[in-house]
């Protein structure tokens, strides 16, 4: 059953309802102004103890993601050096961890703009406007269809092609657990003002 309001809404507000006047909106906007300096408080206050909150657990936090780095590096390490393990399939999941490899069409790069800017407008001017961006930095997308020799002759190459370890949490990382907990507070809290 919805509650009942002593308080009469606009809508309730009939032909026969007192006429507002200036002083009257000049009471109720600082009765307004005040409750909103009390909502910045609460929320300065929040962001304090935030802060103090999070210099209490900062150096445990970077201790532990620096473990954390650690035994990702020791784990992509042994997963490079078995690769014989993840043939068919190709990735397996242990322990709520994806392991093993995926395929990668990799990245185009290169070391100089002008100079493969330049190799493309001599050997392929035809194609120059599609290839080169407008700012004269060569066009990645455009140069996606060259193999790998065409991409050295203008002074590119590939990089990270072929098989690339996949090292992912599938039960979900800690953002999700914050993201959780957060909506999990929300829904707390109006529940608590539904209750009120």
């Amino acid at each position: 059953m919805p509650a009942i309001s002593s308080k009469p809404s606009l809508q309730d507000a009939g032909d026969d309802a007192a006429p507002v006047s200036l002083g009257s909106l000049e009471l109720q906007t600082a009765a307004y102004d005040a409750e909103c300096v009390k909502l910045e408080d609460l929320v300065a206050a929040l962001e304090s103890d935030l802060e103090k909150v999070k210099r209490q657990h900062i150096v445990t936090l970077k201790r532990q993601a620096g473990v954390v780095a650690n035994r990702e590096a020791e784990l992509s390490s042994s997963i490079e050096r078995a690769g014989g393990l993840f043939i068919r399939p190709r990735t397996l999941t242990i322990n709520g961890i994806k392991i093993g490899f995926i395929s990668s069409v990799g990245s185009i790069v290169w070391d100089d703009d002008a100079q493969v800017v330049a190799l493309i407008k001599r050997l392929r001017p035809e194609e120059a406007a599609t290839l080169i961006r407008t700012t004269e930095v060569p066009n990645k997308n455009a140069l996606k269809s060259f193999d790998a020799a065409e991409l050295k002759k203008i002074g590119c190459h590939i990089e990270g092609a072929g098989d690339q370890v996949v090292l992912k949490r599938v039960a979900g990382d800690v953002e999700k657990l914050v993201n959780n907990l957060i909506a999990k507070l929300v829904a707390a809290i109006t529940a608590e003002e539904k209750k009120a």
